[in-house]
């Protein structure tokens, strides 16, 4: 398995309250970067459409209040990952976010993929911040 992590980010919001907006997968969207051309959410999943990766529909597997929402494809993917998005509270208002993908990748995968894998994870994060900042 290879571990991608996104740059973290302190966010001027309670741990909980982050949480809470990232348990909703309809929430996403405004997250996500120019490359997905559409956007679909129901109340755990959210499918995307990534130019020249195709579709993915992604579902929230396990959300443990207020720290970790884990997010795994349900359908057919070249490669087997996850998605962990980790929560920690610094303080009642603020914490910090960070992404991680966990991918099955080989070693040529990991060379084509890994910094796509980690822009895709970089600028929701950022996204995350300046909107939950508003």
């Amino acid at each position: 398995m290879v571990e991608i992590k996104s740059n973290k980010s302190t966010i001027s919001k309670g741990a909980v309250e982050v949480f809470n907006y990232l348990s909703i997968p309809a929430n996403y969207q405004v997250l996500m970067p120019s490359k997905v051309r559409s956007f679909e959410a129901t109340d755990d999943t959210a499918k995307l459409d990534i130019e020249g990766i195709g579709s993915v529909e992604l579902a929230i597997t396990e959300r443990n209040s207020p720290t970790t929402i884990i997010m795994v494809p349900q359908n057919k993917v070249p490669f087997k990952f996850d998605i962990h998005w980790n929560i920690v509270a610094i303080d009642a208002n603020t914490s910090e976010v960070e992404a991680i993908i966990n991918a099955d990748l080989n070693f040529m995968m990991k060379m084509m993929a890994e910094k796509l894998l980690a822009d895709f994870l970089n600028i929701q994060v950022h996204k995350l911040s300046e909107y939950l900042k508003g």
